[in-house]
Parts: C-alpha cells; structure tokens; sequence
C-alpha cells in the first residue's frame, strides 16, 4: 500500500513540475523600452530579430556611444576552417567614421545573436578606441603592436582574447537592461 501511495506521490510531482515549467517556457519575457539619440543608427538587413535593438542597447547603454552607425548584413560566403566557423565578424568602413558592417552566418548560429553581437560590439569598442586598427587584409595594430591575422591562430589573437573574455560581461549587462522590470 505504501509503494502505490509513493507512486501517486510521484506522479502528482512530476504533474507540478511539468505544469511549472510548461507556464514559464510560455511566459513571455518583458522587453524593456530604450530611446536611443537619432545619431546612433543600426540597420539590420537580415531576419535575425532584435539584432538591431541588440546592438543599439549594447553601443548606446553599456558602452555609452551616441554616434556610430552599423549596418547587419548577411556573409555572402561562410567563413571558417576544420578547427573554427565564423559566426559573425565586424568590418570597419575605412572612409566614414564611426561607420560599421557587421556580416552575420545565413544558416543557424551555433551561438545565439545577442551573445554574437556582444562579442563584436567589443570589438567596435576596440576600434573606436583606436586600440584595435585594421590596417589592410592582413594586417592590424592592437595595443600599438602589430600583427597579421595570417600569422596569428584566430584565438590566440589578442583582440579576439578580450572580446571572449569580456563577451559574458557585456551579455550578462544586455539581459539585464533588456528584461529589467
């Protein structure tokens, strides 16, 4: 008798359980509301939602920048090799400043978007700052020591070191402000 009361006990559990998480899975979250200065503009060009809304929220809120510009496109090709794939990477204009693209992978990213764009915004960081300077296809400055992207493993990169290890920050940051109540 004790083992069939144990066993509607258990059923009864998991009936909770299973109904406490069916709601929250459903639940929406609230996404906050920004204003962003009409000279900070993000276009996206993909259908990756929310990239725009990401990145203006990163750019304006946590890095406090209130001019730059940064068009989503799409890779045309993918990038990447047997030890890593691209998901996304951000390519400065040369002749506007302040001025970005960001190229995302088409096909589903193996990270989601909000963490992608937290990584490269870092990386605008870097190069608003003058700390990370793209000279030509190969060549870039950072911390004023020069490099070659073809010499160097793409994660032994010094740029690439600190836009991982602040990446989960800036992320962590993002959440907050966007589901804050």
């Amino acid at each position: 008798m004790k083992k069939y009361w144990f066993l509607i006990s258990l059923a009864v559990a998991a009936i909770i359980i299973a109904t406490i998480i069916i709601i929250n899975v459903r639940r929406e979250k609230h996404v906050n509301h920004f204003d962003f200065p009409t000279t900070l503009r993000v276009y996206n060009h993909t259908d990756y939602e929310r990239a725009d809304t990401l990145t203006m929220i990163v750019l304006n809120k946590i890095f406090t920048y209130d001019t730059i510009e940064v068009n989503i496109y799409y890779m045309i090709n993918e990038i990447g090799n047997d030890d890593i794939q691209v998901q996304a990477f951000i390519q400065k204009n040369p002749f506007v400043p302040h001025n970005y693209f960001l190229f995302v992978k088409r096909n589903e990213l193996s990270i989601p978007i909000d963490k992608v764009i937290s990584h490269e915004m870092i990386h605008v960081k870097q190069m608003e700052s003058r700390k990370f300077i793209q000279i030509d296809a190969d060549t870039y400055i950072y911390d004023n020591k020069m490099f070659r992207f073809s010499e160097v493993q793409y994660d032994k990169r010094p740029p690439e070191i600190d836009a991982f290890k602040e990446q989960d920050k800036v992320l962590h940051q993002l959440n907050n402000l966007l589901y804050r109540k």
